[in-house]
């Protein structure tokens, strides 16, 4: 289902093709299932810490509760629709014409929201880190609330294409959702541009601006200072956080790193299937692959734990006020 590769079903050795076929779907059985517990767990405890007074003064932080919001949209539609099709070899998407176009259109438009929004964020926090008044305009919660209803619209927008060129195939049996002979490597280009370079690209980049933003403002503070020949000062400026990245700097860093990783294995399985023959040996390995690519919808929560002492500390604070409310009731 929802797959931009067609299938060539031809087989040399049938008990081979068995074989790596149950490794493929064990593997994807299991791994699914972790992160659909793991994933769905991690991003529900994001939407209810971004929502806390603490987080959600900034607008970095509206983006990443967006970013949650559609991470759970992932896992609780794009990885159970993966898990029935990869681990129990049950595709709902061929059901129907009408379930294949509509299940591969919402599919990709899931996939799509959350790199759009943790690379706003990280423009956003670019902003914020920049000395030019006019660039950190940008950061503010008047533009995230323009930007984030816009960027929803523009990925319906970006993928309209797809109900117009998927289709069941029937033949050989059993029925396959996947894009049409003639649009198929037209749609493959499109998403290694649209979703596995753009996104991350700006992420990346933007990450990298941060922390020399960072660091340039450090320089000539500190130049200034020793100019001026003050070295209290210097002690002081040199232990003040201002001047180092601060925690959201860091949480967004750090998934941009892991984001871009984890597409690599992605893109690059994409971009072969463009010079290979898609048999069926090729779309097993292209599904363990592809689970590369769905670490990224569940692990923020876990990256954003282990990065931030803030994001610990509050996170301390939902469990204690869960736990009084508990015992309240009881």
């Amino acid at each position: 289902m929802a797959s931009n590769i067609n299938v060539n079903s031809s087989i040399d050795d049938p008990n081979q093709l068995l074989s790596m076929t149950d490794v493929s779907e064990t593997i994807n059985r299991y791994v699914l299932i972790a992160f659909f517990i793991f994933g769905g767990i991690g991003n529900l405890l994001n939407v209810f810490l971004f929502t806390r007074p603490t987080l959600i003064q900034t607008s970095s932080s509206l983006y990443l509760l967006f970013t949650s919001m559609s991470n759970l949209l992932v896992v609780v539609f794009v990885i159970s629709v993966r898990l029935l099709a990869d681990g129990f070899d049950l595709e709902i998407a061929s059901f129907s014409l009408f379930t294949c176009r509509f299940v591969s259109y919402i599919y990709y438009v899931c996939l799509a929201l959350p790199p759009c929004f943790t690379a706003f964020a990280c423009i956003d926090r670019w902003a914020a880190s920049c000395t030019q008044v006019y660039r950190r305009r940008f950061a503010n919660l008047r533009v995230a609330k323009r930007i984030i209803p816009l960027t929803i619209i523009s990925c319906f927008i970006l993928y309209s294409h797809i109900p117009f060129t998927y289709n069941v195939d029937v033949k050989p049996p059993p029925p396959y959702c996947s894009a049409s002979v003639s649009s198929a490597m037209a749609v493959l280009i499109y998403q290694l541009i649209i979703y596995s370079l753009i996104p991350p690209s700006i992420t990346i980049m933007f990450s990298i601006g941060i922390i020399m933003n960072v660091q340039l403002k450090r320089i000539r503070i500190e130049h200034a200072v020793q100019i001026s020949n003050a070295l209290a000062d210097v002690r002081r400026i040199r232990k003040n956080p201002r001047h180092h990245l601060s925690q959201m700097q860091v949480m967004l860093v750090c998934q941009a790193g892991i984001e871009f990783l984890a597409t690599i294995p992605y893109s690059i399985i994409n971009l072969i299937s463009l010079f290979v023959q898609n048999n069926a040996y090729f779309l097993s390995l292209y599904s363990i692959v592809r689970l590369f690519i769905f670490f990224n919808y569940i692990s923020s929560f876990y990256i954003y734990t282990m990065s931030s002492q803030l994001y610990r500390s509050e996170l301390k604070k939902l469990a204690k006020s869960v736990f009084c409310r508990t015992n309240n009731i009881r």
